[in-house]
């Protein structure tokens, strides 16, 4: 089973969608699509009239993140999860940690780039990935550029909650993932949520 954190602080296990062929697409809103969406978007989006609309959007800026040849079938993982939950873990596991099909095996990156290096960033990714899921803290992302000034108070929150292990503190920080910045803080937080879970797990 695979365990993950939203950005907005939820938690979930990651299923097989194809384990489930008749899964239905509706249990995601208009506006949960619009959330995704966001992520996705380094400005504030318009509200979608409908699912229709809002998953059309969601789409495009998906293949513009990631390719549209990967951006199909981590469509259709993403959009066929049971619950929103479940949708925003798998987005993240496509963004974050390289898998266009969270919701069954990786598949190899676009072939336009270098498959060397694709595989040493999915590869360090998943090693961050890993050493969380084994209880080890992970370095804080580094905001000592200008461009980072206005996050590096919110990051050092962060830092704070994860150091005293306070796991409802950190899932119940709001983080608006609009930029890199956020993105990355967003990310660490959740590595730091799974990293403290783990270690509870060990020591009860």
């Amino acid at each position: 089973m695979i365990y993950a954190v939203t950005t907005l602080g939820h938690s979930a296990h990651i299923t097989n969608a194809r384990k489930n062929p008749t899964m239905k697409t509706k249990a995601v809103t208009a506006a949960q699509i619009d959330t995704l969406a966001q992520r996705l978007a380094e400005t504030p989006i318009e509200p979608a009239a409908s699912a229709k609309k809002a998953g059309d959007n969601f789409a495009r800026l998906l293949a513009a993140r990631i390719s549209a040849e990967r951006a199909v079938l981590a469509f259709t993982s993403i959009m066929t999860a049971e619950t929103f939950d479940q949708a925003e873990v798998r987005l993240t596991l496509v963004l974050d940690y390289g898998n266009p099909d969270p919701a069954g095996e990786p598949i190899p990156a676009a072939e336009e780039a270098p498959k060397a290096a694709i595989n040493v960033v999915v590869g360090k990714r998943q090693a961050i990935l890993d050493q969380a899921g084994s209880g080890a803290q992970p370095q804080p992302p580094d905001f000592s550029k200008a461009t980072h000034a206005q996050f590096r108070a919110k990051l050092a929150q962060i830092v704070a909650l994860a150091k005293a292990g306070d796991i409802a503190g950190l899932q119940a920080f709001e983080i608006n993932p609009v930029s890199s910045s956020p993105k990355a803080t967003a990310r660490y937080r959740d590595l730091c949520v799974i990293a403290i879970t783990a270690r509870a797990q060990v020591t009860s």
